[in-house]
């Protein structure tokens, strides 16, 4: 691969990721700010790469959030333990009386059932989309699974 097609590979990366953090979908939104008003601690736990660090500040999502872990700053990536312990501990809130709600990928659910997460749920949206052959293995990885954000706050509260 040449040095040009590694750059537009990254331009089209960086793009991707940027419109993710500076546009996220309204459910998101919506669903975020139905947690927060509930009282639900939110914390984020990503696997980052630093193109998208230049955009999460500007992100509407920023104040929707209590804590968010970066991979690289943390130290560990999903889906190694010790990034689950570091979300948690910045959070305040012991494994056993969280929720952890995830696309599935890089084995996060694994990582959460592993680190002791009262609940993992898997967001299958994405799933569902790109890699619908996937989804009964990572709804077999979950306690739950829901094709919406906006579907959580119904979930926690049941």
């Amino acid at each position: 691969m040449t040095r040009e097609q590694l750059a537009a590979i990254e331009a089209g990366w960086d793009l991707t990721r940027r419109a993710a953090l500076l546009d996220p979908p309204p459910a998101s939104i919506e669903a975020l700010g139905v947690l927060r008003r509930q009282g639900v601690r939110i914390g984020v736990l990503s696997n980052t790469h630093a193109l998208e660090l230049r955009s999460w500040e500007e992100s509407p999502l920023v104040a929707l959030v209590d804590v968010v872990a970066f991979s690289h700053e943390i130290g560990a990536c999903k889906p190694h333990p010790l990034a689950y312990a570091r979300v948690l501990a910045r959070l305040g809130v012991a494994a056993g009386s969280a929720a952890y709600v995830g696309d599935g990928s890089s084995d996060e659910l694994v990582g959460a059932r592993s680190a002791g997460f009262g609940l993992v749920v898997l967001a299958d949206e994405a799933a569902s989309r790109w890699a619908p052959d996937d989804l009964p293995r990572l709804q077999a990885q979950a306690d739950a699974s829901v094709g919406s954000l906006t579907e959580i706050a119904e979930l926690l509260d049941s």
